[in-house]
């Protein structure tokens, strides 16, 4: 028995890194807005992200992401913020009601797509 869960968290731990961004096309950078009024998410292939909510902010979003259905979630390292994302065929799609309310100067609303650089 205890070979068994040896071998199932093994293979969970596993399942989890692969996960990460599992659809290599999801990885990448993603901008909504132009010029100096922009805001960025960066995905990582190991799992983690950048978010630039305003070139005038002097914080920066980092942490990991996870993918579950058509909904992207980003879970900032301090355990603070969450940021919620429907992913579409044209990007991601922030979803302010599911999200943590503070945006850091980043001019984005509700619905605002980000778009795959």
């Amino acid at each position: 028995m205890k070979k068994f869960f040896l071998i199932a968290a093994s293979i969970l731990l596993f399942a989890a890194i692969l996960c990460s961004c599992n659809d290599k096309s999801l990885c990448g950078t993603y901008t909504f807005g132009e010029g100096v009024n922009f805001s960025e998410v960066t995905l990582n292939e190991d799992g983690s992200f950048e978010f630039v909510f305003s070139p005038i902010s002097s914080y920066l979003g980092i942490g990991s992401f996870t993918v579950r259905g058509n909904r992207l979630t980003l879970e900032t390292s301090d355990g603070k913020y969450h940021y919620v994302f429907r992913i579409t065929d044209s990007g991601i799609e922030f979803d302010a009601e599911a999200s943590s309310d503070i945006i850091w100067f980043g001019e984005f609303a509700d619905g605002a797509l980000f778009k795959k650089n």
